[in-house]
């Protein structure tokens, strides 16, 4: 029998000799990481590999106005003829299911590259699907059936609000007249809005500071188009005569950019594990129409009604030179307006199903969902088809699961800055915040 002095030296030896199989265990582990992660031929090397692999392939498959935003390294320029695109992004697929890697990267991925596929068979294809059938393949969603009967109210409301004698559109052209902004006026306008937009949001949302964007004038664009550079800098390039309204000013500077698109890709890029398939986002994609919904949301998160209207009497009518009296009735009929816009998802629709023809569309576009240019919509239509469906389908979704939160800019800041694969989902139901990966900080 051991004497307690002598127990205690066992004691400590034993102690010393775990120690001593902890440490090499933990070297072997940490060697075991390294051969995973940093074997030329591990796992995640291949799959990082894959990931260049489809950033090449859509940006050199796709083209840049198939291209929503890519901040990777530098990819040539030259174009994939799509019947060799399409074979190799086959292939691309085929050689992820091999890769014997964490399920959820592979997922991912291999979910990017099946979108890839999809949109590149959509473009080739001789004969573009139905409304539905294109929905449902290329973003994932059944757009929802239009209330008429909401929308039936919503056209009373209207016009009573705008009463004569004349066709309601008529009354509402007329009446956009009238608060129309002056030419040299909307530039000031634009840029006070801006500033507001971007205020409310750096105080919800830490930004890097050094994120940028740059504003370009030009009527090369139909209405405004946001284009990610990269490294938290964005060219947001403007039609005067899309911001002629202070409303629409005032919703284009946040959808486009705070708590909008540019602040969406700024805090995408700022996350501290982006993986090189992250690199590119397709503008006909799961993500974009989330992005689009998100965009949509946040500008009611950033001005809900109350602040809405103070904001508009107080500082952009009188910047507008226009009475702050009128603001409280111009924000009702700006409202009233954008539920009558979703019968644009019904009257497309018919058009694309072959239910109508393109003069009775355009008519229906600007008689009953009030579109100020009936034109330019149905053109980009014809050109990028059911990514307007993408907007209401997802805004509603994006709306339900952030007004469903505690912290509402929170839950925002989830949805835009994840990447996240998953279609918004095919039963009305599907909530796009399930399941979310947490965002990075930002700073």
């Amino acid at each position: 029998m051991h004497s307690a002095p002598n127990r205690r030296l066992l004691k400590a030896a034993g102690w010393r000799l775990v120690a001593r199989y902890a440490a090499l265990a933990s070297l072997l582990c940490a060697a075991g990481a390294l051969l995973w992660i940093g074997w030329p031929d591990s796992p995640e090397n291949r799959l990082d590999a894959a990931g260049r692999r489809y950033a090449e392939l859509a940006v050199r498959g796709l083209g840049p106005d198939e291209i929503d935003a890519y901040f990777g390294p530098v990819i040539p320029q030259d174009r994939l003829p799509p019947a060799v695109l399409r074979q190799e992004v086959q292939a691309l697929a085929s050689e992820i299911r091999t890769v014997q890697a964490p399920v959820e990267r592979r997922a991912r991925l291999l979910a990017r590259i099946e979108q890839l596929d999809a949109l590149i068979g959509l473009i080739a294809a001789p004969r573009r699907p139905g409304f539905d059938a294109e929905a449902a393949a290329i973003f994932g969603i059944a757009p929802a059936r239009i209330d008429m009967a909401a929308q039936a109210a919503a056209r009373q409301s209207l016009a009573a609000l705008l009463p004569g004698s004349g066709p309601l559109a008529q009354r509402v052209m007329e009446y956009r007249r009238r608060f129309a902004l002056p030419p040299d006026k909307r530039k000031a306008v634009f840029a006070r809005a801006l500033a507001e937009c971007r205020a409310r949001t750096l105080a919800r949302w830490p930004l890097p500071a050094q994120e940028h964007l740059d504003i370009e004038w030009t009527s090369r664009v139909p209405a405004a188009w946001h284009r990610y550079l990269g490294h938290y800098q964005s060219r947001l390039q403007i039609n005067p005569a899309a911001v002629a309204d202070p409303a629409v000013a005032l919703d284009l500077a946040c959808h486009e950019a705070y708590p909008g698109h540019h602040a969406q890709f700024v805090l995408l890029e700022a996350r501290t594990a982006i993986r090189p398939e992250d690199s590119v986002v397709l503008l006909r994609s799961p993500q974009s129409a989330l992005r689009e919904g998100s965009a949509n949301a946040g500008i009611d998160l950033a001005f809900p009604a109350a602040d809405r209207l103070t904001f508009m009497a107080g500082t952009l009518f009188p910047l507008a030179g226009f009475s702050p009296e009128d603001a409280r009735l111009h924000g009702r009929v700006h409202q009233l307006i954008g539920v009558l816009a979703l019968s644009t998802i019904p009257i497309l629709r018919r058009y694309r199903d072959g239910d109508s023809s393109r003069e009775a569309t355009l008519a229906a576009l600007a008689d009953e969902a009030l579109i100020s240019s009936p034109e330019a919509l149905l053109a980009f239509f014809d050109r990028y088809g059911t990514l307007v469906a993408g907007y209401s389908v997802a805004q509603q979704r994006v709306a339900r699961c952030v007004n469903a939160s505690r912290d509402r800019w929170g839950a925002l800041r989830l949805l835009v800055a994840s990447v996240d694969t998953r279609p918004l989902g095919q039963a009305e139901t599907a909530s796009p915040c399930a399941g979310r990966e947490p965002a990075a900080s930002g700073r």
